[in-house]
This record gives C-alpha cells, sequence and structure tokens, in this order.
C-alpha cells in the first residue's frame, strides 16, 4: 500500500529513525501509526539484544555546560565508524542539551529522562532505537554533573576530539570572570587530563588508600637491607612521593614542569591578588574502567 509523506514524516518524528525504516513500517503495519512505532521499537529491542555482549569501548565523550552546571558523559559503540556515524552525533548532541537542561542527578535518573526531542521516549528506550537503527551495540554509559555554587566557577577541558573529558570546579573571592581565571582553569583541566590525578591533595585521599601504600612501603624497606631504625624514615619518603605523583596541586606542571601546579595557582592568585582553591575535578577517559 502507499502511505503519504506526511506519515512517514509523523513516524520519524515520533522515532527519529530514517525515513526509508519508517516508509517501510507503516506498509508493513499497512498505515496503522501505533502498530509502526511498535514494531520499531520492538526491532530495536531484538537487535539491541542481540548485540548486548559486544564490548563497547569506542564513542565520545562529551561535555556541556551553562553558567552554573557542567554535565560531562560517555556514549559508547563497538566501533569508531558508528562513533562517526550521522544518527549517534545527532544523539550525543541532543543528549547533551537535555542533561545541561534538566541536569540530573545521576546516571540512572538520567537514562529515566522523557523527552519530546526523542518522541517522548525515555533516553534509554532512544538508545534502544538507535541499536536497532545502526545494527550496532550502543550504550550511555557514564555521566557526571558538577555545579557552581556563589564564588565557584566550573571550568572544562576535552582533550583528542572525545577522547578525555575533563570538568574542574574552583572557588575565589573575586575574579572568576577574567582571563587569569579561566586561563588557570585551562590549565587546571588539561592537567588533569594528561596526568590522571587520583585527589586534590593528600587530604582527599581516602584512609584506606594511604594505609595500603604505607604497608607496601613497609614491607619494601623490611626487605631493602636497610637498618631497621629507618624504615619509618624511608615509608615517610616514599608515601611524599606517592603524594606529589597522585595529588593534583603537588604535580609538577605540565607546561613548566620545574614548578608545581600550586605554584601555578600562586602565579595566579599573585596577578589577582585573591585567594584561589580547587574543589574538585572529574576526569571521564573514553572506554576506561571505572
Amino acid at each position: 500500500m502507499e502511505v503519504s509523506a506526511s506519515q512517514v514524516k509523523e513516524l520519524r518524528e515520533k522515532t527519529g529513525l530514517g525515513m526509508m525504516i519508517c516508509k517501510q513500517a507503516l506498509i508493513d503495519a499497512k498505515g496503522d501509526m501505533a502498530i509502526a512505532v511498535e514494531t520499531l521499537r520492538k526491532q530495536g529491542q531484538v537487535t539491541a539484544a542481540k548485540r548486548a555482549d559486544k564490548a563497547v569501548k569506542e564513542g565520545i565523550v562529551t561535555i556541556v555546560s551553562d553558567k552554573s552546571t557542567a554535565v560531562v558523559f560517555e556514549v559508547n559503540s563497538e566501533t569508531d565508524f558508528v562513533a562517526r556515524n550521522d544518527d549517534f552525533i545527532a544523539f550525543v548532541k541532543d543528549l547533551g542539551k537535555i542533561l545541561v537542561e534538566k541536569k540530573p542527578a545521576d546516571i540512572a535518573a538520567a537514562k529515566a529522562i522523557v523527552s519530546p526531542v526523542f518522541g517522548n521516549i525515555s533516553v534509554e528506550a532512544r538508545v534502544t532505537e538507535l541499536i536497532g537503527k545502526i545494527g550496532e551495540n550502543i550504550t550511555f554509559r557514564r555521566y557526571a554533573k558538577v555545579d557552581a555554587a556563589a564564588n565557584e566557577k566550573v571550568f572544562t577541558y576535552n582533550h583528542g576530539n572525545g577522547k578525555i573529558g575533563v570538568v574542574v570546579k574552583l572557588a575565589a573571592d573575586s575574579g572568576l570572570d577574567t582571563e587569569a581565571m579561566a586561563a588557570l582553569g585551562k590549565d587546571i583541566a588539561m592537567q588533569v587530563a594528561a596526568s590522571n590525578p587520583i585527589a586534590t591533595d593528600s587530604d582527599a585521599i581516602s584512609a584506606d588508600v594511604i594505609a595500603k601504600e604505607k604497608e607496601i612501603y613497609f614491607t619494601q624497606a623490611q626487605t631493602s637491607g636497610k637498618p631497621e631504625k629507618i624504615w619509618d624514615k624511608i615509608v615517610e619518603g616514599k608515601l611524599a612521593k606517592f603524594f606529589q605523583e597522585v595529588t593534583l596541586i603537588a604535580q609538577p606542571f605540565i607546561k613548566t614542569p620545574d614548578i608545581t601546579v600550586t605554584q601555578r595557582i600562586q602565579e595566579t592568585e599573585k596577578e589577582l591578588k585573591n585567594k584561589i582553591k580547587v574543589l574538585s575535578f572529574i576526569r571521564i577517559e573514553l572506554g576506561a574502567e571505572e
């Protein structure tokens, strides 16, 4: 049977799928819009089930922000080819707009958002439809949100065309909107991307992690052949080096390795005549384990 262009357009708006797919679905459904929609969604669910065990390490990490919030999220595909697919790119773009508008608390809430952008179905259901259209496993894998209160500002950096996304939150009594602060924010975000610290400073590292490191260093000291009376000093020295390697503000600054990140911050503090503090950071690397 013949279906009208307006029917195809309506089905495309409801599902976000291609013209020929929608046209064929309407023909198969003998023009019944509800049946066509249901059929397409079932097809997507079947494909998703078949592809569920396929590894998804490609894709993109995206950052979207407004004046008070930045969201960083990861959408994965099986291949880089699909990550460059127009439908995949459009989905990620639309998803970013929805996330920064709705500001869900976590990934579960993000997946449950129902939006007219996706034909009034949930984000998770739209992913299923996309799997059915593209024929490859796709996952909306990670999402994080950073809100900035008064005297706080978020700065972002996206490295390698979506391979690594970083959000850094800084605090200062004034000067947050200056060029100097913007340069500092970008520098610190780039530092996080390149050096992958585990915490802002030593106080932010959990007691369990520190205890485990001390245990390792003490065992090393015991087997070093050095006198027992200096074992504690050996542990202290190794722990200090550990903090320097894994805490953001103690790391050598990537652009000028003969100074630390703390010293880079102090340069901007001197310029703005104001105290600056790194409150937090988030780093998401494409395909990396949690």
